[in-house]
């Protein structure tokens, strides 16, 4: 008996820790966007709005266009330049990690690659 009640406790102990591990990333935060924008001094009219151009940003981004096209449409939403680049490294940095790397590689060198894998 002593050894079943050790198993089903090495079981849970793995399985709680496998729960742990295999868990899904944090979820894209809008409002820690929204209040990055706001820390650079980007000026929007709609918080709405603004997070709709974040998330279609990290579309955009993981569906492989290039970081420019990213910013020509943040630009086509009506930004000035230095703010379609705080807005695009926003939407990276808080709502879509995993296009982060792409946008830093361009930022530093112009050659991001896509951010779509290709296997």
């Amino acid at each position: 008996m002593i050894r079943m009640a050790t198993g089903i406790g090495c079981l849970a102990a793995t399985g709680a820790a496998l729960a742990v591990t295999l868990a899904p990333p944090a979820a894209a935060d809008p409002i820690e966007y929204v209040m990055f924008l706001d820390d650079e001094g980007v000026y929007y009219e709609s918080m709405t709005d603004v997070i709709d151009l974040g998330k279609f940003t990290c579309r955009m981004l993981r569906s492989g266009a290039a970081v420019p096209a990213a910013l020509n449409n943040v630009a086509d939403a009506g930004y000035a330049p230095f703010e379609t680049g705080i807005i695009v490294y926003a939407a990276g940095l808080k709502m879509c990690p995993d296009v982060l790397p792409v946008i830093e590689s361009w930022a530093q060198d112009g050659t991001g690659a896509s951010a779509v894998s290709h296997y």
